[in-house]
């Protein structure tokens, strides 16, 4: 699956949205876990959309991307949104 693809549920949409962000500024998995005090296994779980992600963590998550939360709840949105006109 590319980052591109539409998924299904909102916490998979997040995690496209964040690894296009991941992407964008050159952040690998283990790296953004570091910076946002997880372990490698929670982050790669919220990546793939297993977990709901907090606000705090999601805060801290887009602290540490330097991106500002509402630039990957935006991201998420328009994921959703493509997913809804596909059917």
């Amino acid at each position: 699956m590319t980052y591109m693809e539409q998924t299904g549920t909102l916490s998979e949409q997040l995690g496209v949205a964040l690894k296009q962000v991941m992407l964008e500024q050159h952040m690998g998995q283990d790296e953004l876990a570091k910076a946002v005090d997880v372990s490698r296994r929670t982050m790669n779980r919220i990546l793939n959309g297993d977990v709901t992600v907090t606000y705090d963590r999601l805060t801290r998550i887009a602290t540490a991307l330097h991106t500002r939360l509402s630039t990957i709840i935006q991201r998420a949105e328009a994921l959703a949104s493509k997913e809804g006109e596909a059917k």
